[in-house]
């Protein structure tokens, strides 16, 4: 049995409402983005078929061959990275199920009024739907999504004990205050109901950064529709984030380590933050991947 992981940044099943037109916008990355495919298989002998992405615009189409990774005796992860490719509009197809458009730029005017969301987990033993760690390499899952965070949505609380004095006199005793901050998913056009799914699920993983600050889901706040575009299967959600502060500095250099990539010209290579040489100057570093 072969289940495309329901991580996968694009949409690969199909929405069975068939009420109203669907919805126009296109589903966008940048071309430094890299868009991680993953089937788990148990009990196979042969690989998934391979997959074609096809350009809806020329009609050129590229075949991709699945990488495998052993997961145990019964079960095989099958994976493809899609990065580097050139502008243009795309459809995914897997065998006879095909993935919904989505679209690769480098205009900074289409990515503007997106952000990145990249997730991992700090192993393969929470979830048996998704596969982070390949061979013990790390992986982060590149997911672009229409919105951002607004100034007119933020909270903010405290969690303090105080005391009364003689003179009626209140003295904080403890205080730590937090900002939750809501990010909103779809702009003015909206995003299809499955953005604030994945949304949903991928935050309930380790490591969760936008636009590279960490950040953490608020208590058991879940992506709230505020509006739906009117004539479309489009809706604009709200998701209440709260950023992590305390971060452990080795966990974290490793993260942005993993997260921060090198253009597709060096597509073998990752990046780190910065270095430090005996001169006193800051140089960046690289080091290979091995796949």
């Amino acid at each position: 049995m072969y289940r495309i992981s329901p991580f996968t940044p694009i949409f690969f099943a199909p929405s069975a409402d068939k009420h109203g037109p669907e919805p126009q916008r296109v589903h966008v990355f940048a071309d430094t983005d890299r868009i991680l495919i993953e089937i788990i298989a148990t009990h196979e002998v042969s690989a998934p078929p391979s997959m074609v992405v096809r350009n809806t615009v020329t009609g050129y189409e590229t075949t991709y061959d699945w990488k495998s990774w052993e997961m145990n005796e019964s079960t095989t992860l099958y994976f493809i990275e899609l990065n580097g490719m050139d502008d243009g509009t795309y459809i995914a197809t897997i065998g006879n199920v095909e993935s919904e458009v989505f679209s690769v730029t480098s205009d900074e005017a289409e990515l503007k009024d997106t952000v990145l969301i990249q997730f991992s987990n700090a192993d393969n033993r929470q979830r048996n739907d998704v596969v982070f760690w390949i061979d013990n390499m790390q992986r982060f899952f590149d997911f672009r999504v229409p919105g951002g965070f607004k100034d007119d949505n933020w909270t903010f609380s405290v969690n303090n004990e105080q005391f009364l004095t003689s003179d009626n006199d209140k003295i904080d005793l403890f205080g730590q205050e937090s900002t939750v901050k809501a990010l909103t998913l779809g702009n003015s056009d909206g995003c299809p109901v499955w953005f604030a799914d994945l949304l949903n699920r991928l935050l309930c993983c380790n490591f969760v950064y936008v636009d590279g600050q960490r950040y953490t889901r608020n208590e058991s706040d879940v992506p709230e529709m505020n509006a739906e575009v009117e004539g479309l299967r489009s809706y604009i959600f709200t998701q209440g984030l709260r950023k992590v502060i305390n971060l452990d500095p080795e966990i974290e250099n490793t993260n942005l380590l993993v997260m921060r990539r090198v253009n597709h010209n060096n597509a073998d290579k990752y990046r780190v933050n910065s270095r430090t040489t005996e001169g006193g100057e800051v140089t960046d570093a690289t080091f290979n991947l091995i796949v």
